[in-house]
């Protein structure tokens, strides 16, 4: 057990914060993760309010846990509102930003296989 707990298991404040001009995110699982994984990404990712991220893709499915706050994911064309509890799933190359107004957004995600992100 103790090989496993060294190794597979960890604390959220045990990962470091990377920021960026409209979010914060801390990778658990992935390349750039606290964990290098090639094959599982996940993290909490927290946009600040009145902020609107790039327009990217992925090529690979991305699910999207909201933590807390509330906003908005527009996806294609269309927006969605976004809040506390709410899953959303991003299809594999499919254009999408989030958009927050009066409040900070913060979203658990998960994307499986390697992954490239396209601005």
């Amino acid at each position: 057990m103790d090989k496993i707990k060294k190794s597979c298991i960890f604390n959220l404040k045990e990962i470091q914060k990377k920021e960026f001009s409209d979010r914060w995110v801390k990778f658990a699982f992935g390349p750039q993760g606290f964990l290098n994984t090639k094959s599982l990404n996940l993290g909490i990712v927290n946009f600040s309010k009145n902020k609107t991220s790039l327009n990217h893709k992925h090529d690979v499915d991305e699910a999207l846990f909201v933590l807390s706050g509330k906003g908005r994911v527009k996806i294609n064309d269309t927006v969605y509102t976004l809040k506390k509890d709410d899953f959303a799933c991003i299809p594999k190359e499919t254009d999408h930003q989030v958009i927050t107004k009066g409040s900070d957004l913060k979203i658990l995600f998960v994307f499986s296989g390697d992954i490239a992100i396209t601005y």
